[in-house]
């Protein structure tokens, strides 16, 4: 074997070594890494009603929650959803010219206390607001066919992304 091919066949070796050495380090410390977070031991969120907007990202965000709330009328929460989107041209060439599409995605999110048997209606008003917010960036190309469409699925994205966050936020807030 030659000093070159015995360099290599030890460097391939010493990465090998170094890898199972890490994955065992970081198996024994109980590491397990976290690739989704799922609420599906606590099942659907309960609420009253959860209202979003009637608009194209409306119905993408209704869609992306389906499955993830239910209606009950004994639950102690409404939620109202305000949905913004702006667009606003960035990058500008030499012409003047956008280059890119900078995306802004906004929820304002209001979660309403409903009165129950035990309670008095007294506490029925109390709310709580909170906002979620997500951005994209998408190239602008010479079709504006083609830039709408990527829009639509930068939108899609973008709302099971809030989705994912209103019922994680739902859930440790209905939980308190």
């Amino acid at each position: 074997m030659s000093p070159d091919g015995l360099s290599i066949w030890w460097s391939n070796r010493v990465i090998v070594l170094a890898l199972l050495v890490s994955a065992l380090t970081l198996s024994a410390c109980g590491f397990r890494p976290i690739h989704k977070v799922t609420l599906a031991a606590d099942g659907p969120i309960a609420l009253v009603a959860l209202a979003v907007p009637d608009t194209q990202n409306g119905q993408l965000l209704a869609t992306a929650l389906r499955g993830r709330w239910q209606a009950r009328a004994d639950a102690a929460f409404d939620v109202s959803v305000v949905l913004e989107e702006t667009a606003r041209n960035t990058q500008l060439d030499a012409r003047g010219v956008a280059a890119r599409i900078e995306l802004d995605y906004v929820l304002r999110v209001t979660l309403r206390m409903r009165a129950t048997p035990d309670e008095s209606a007294a506490s029925v008003g109390q709310s709580k607001s909170f906002v979620l917010r997500h951005s994209e960036s998408m190239a602008r190309s010479d079709s504006g066919a083609a830039d709408l469409t990527q829009q639509r699925n930068l939108a899609r994205l973008a709302m099971q992304n809030l989705a994912e966050r209103l019922i994680l936020r739902l859930s440790q807030e209905v939980k308190r």
